[in-house]
Order: structure tokens, then C-alpha cells, then sequence
């Protein structure tokens, strides 16, 4: 006798088109767990009833159209509402925010089940059952920090490296030759945070710094590179550009 497949007590409505909306959907499809969905482009007479039938109604819109997509859609209904952003904190709603990069590329399985979930107003099991990512609960308070610390870490490196690449192609040196390079660099820190820094701030050496700034400060490909390296050397070794 076959058993009998038993239909989950919950049922999503995921509304958005983006990136987050498009990696969470391959996510699910690759949980085989079902949902409807729902975005601007489609006829906007098919919303209320996705509503009516979803307990769960994940936002994954932008930060600034959270607040206002539920006053006008959800407000006062008894359902679970969950959205993704990582800076803000929004009451009756749940915070789930991916600490994830999402690219035009989607992933596979094994990956999606290792994000790791930073949540606020509620737990990851109510506000996305049947999903065994691991997750840590932060205070509203902490957002903002929270948030500011993975820009800092995640979207301005990719702005450092994306300069870096630019750079080195015009000097005939390959990506390949970067990535061994920035590689090494990741895994360094994630070993020893305290110990991975190289360079001339770590050797002092007050030369080598003025040298870079004057080579970005002649950079006219990019206005104000020179300010980015002032800024960190004014941080981590101000006393340098005194000498």
C-alpha cells in the first residue's frame, strides 16, 4: 500500500519578481514545496484571492515598498508576513533576512540550505516552516548595525575588487591571477581575522602608502580612489600621512 503524501499545513504566497524573489522560488521549487506567486505584472484582481488562500505571505519587494504593499494588502488579516530586509524592522511583520548575495545565477540545493538567516519579530519555524536553514535571532536595535556591517563587508568589497579587476585587464594581467589572489586573502581572514592584514600599513611602511595615493590620486579612470585608500589609512594608521 502507498502512503499516503500528506499536504503541508501552510501555504506560501511569495509576491515579487527580483532577485531574492526569483533564488527563494528556485529554492522552494527545489524543496518541491508548493506556493503561488504574485508581482506587478500580473492582473492585480488575482492578488486578494492569493491572499485569502496563503497563511504565509513572503515580501521579497524592495525595502521601500514593504511598509506600504502590507497597510494597503494585509493589514488586520491573520496571516504570517515575512520580509527579507536586512536594514529595517517593520511591527506584525517578520524579519528573515538571507545573509546572501544574490546573482543573476541561481544555485543549487546544498547551497540554498546553508544561507544563514539573521531574524527579528519571530522565529525561522514560523516564519518559514518546512525550510531547515540555520538562523540567528537579533533584537530590532541591532539591525542597523547588522545591515551597515554586511555592506561594509560584502557590497564595498565587491566595488574594491570590481576596481581592482578593471585595473589589472588593462595591464594585461588575467582575472585568474586576481582570484588566486582575493581568494587566499577570504580564507586568511576567516582563519585568523586578528593576524591575515598584509601590506604597508602592517609593515609601516609610510613610502610605499604616499606611492599608492599618488598613483590614484594620477588614476583619471577614477576620481577619488585616492580619497577610499586615505580613508582607510586614516582609520587603521592615521598617523602615516602625518609623516
Amino acid at each position: 500500500m502507498k502512503a499516503k503524501h500528506t499536504l503541508p499545513s501552510f501555504s506560501y504566497l511569495l509576491i515579487g519578481s527580483g532577485r531574492v524573489a526569483r533564488h527563494l522560488s528556485h529554492y522552494l521549487h527545489l524543496l518541491d514545496i508548493p506556493f503561488q506567486s504574485w508581482d506587478r505584472a500580473q492582473d492585480p484582481h488575482a492578488l486578494k484571492p492569493k491572499i485569502s488562500d496563503a497563511t504565509h505571505v513572503l515580501l521579497a519587494i524592495s525595502d521601500s515598498a514593504v511598509l506600504g504593499f502590507f497597510r494597503q494588502n494585509l493589514a488586520g488579516m491573520d496571516k504570517v508576513v515575512v520580509h527579507f530586509s536586512g536594514a529595517h524592522n517593520f511591527e506584525d511583520m517578520i524579519s528573515a533576512h538571507p545573509l546572501m548575495t544574490f546573482g543573476p545565477q541561481l544555485y543549487s540545493l546544498d547551497f540554498y540550505k546553508k544561507i544563514h538567516f539573521a531574524l527579528t519579530n519571530g522565529t525561522f519555524g514560523q516564519a518559514l516552516p518546512c525550510l531547515e536553514n540555520p538562523h540567528s535571532s537579533l533584537n530590532p536595535e541591532q539591525k542597523p548595525l547588522y545591515h551597515a556591517s554586511c555592506v561594509l563587508g560584502g557590497n564595498f568589497t565587491t566595488l574594491l575588487i570590481k576596481k581592482m579587476l578593471e585595473n589589472l585587464q588593462e595591464m594585461n594581467i588575467p582575472h585568474e591571477a586576481a582570484e588566486i589572489y582575493i581568494s587566499q586573502i577570504i580564507k586568511n581572514t576567516f582563519a585568523n581575522p586578528e593576524n591575515a592584514l598584509t601590506g604597508p600599513i602592517v609593515r609601516k611602511d609610510v613610502e610605499t602608502v604616499k606611492a599608492n595615493i599618488r598613483a590614484l590620486e594620477e588614476d583619471k579612470k577614477s576620481p577619488r580612489a585616492d580619497e577610499i585608500y586615505k580613508s582607510f589609512v586614516n582609520t587603521y594608521w592615521p598617523e602615516s600621512l602625518r609623516k
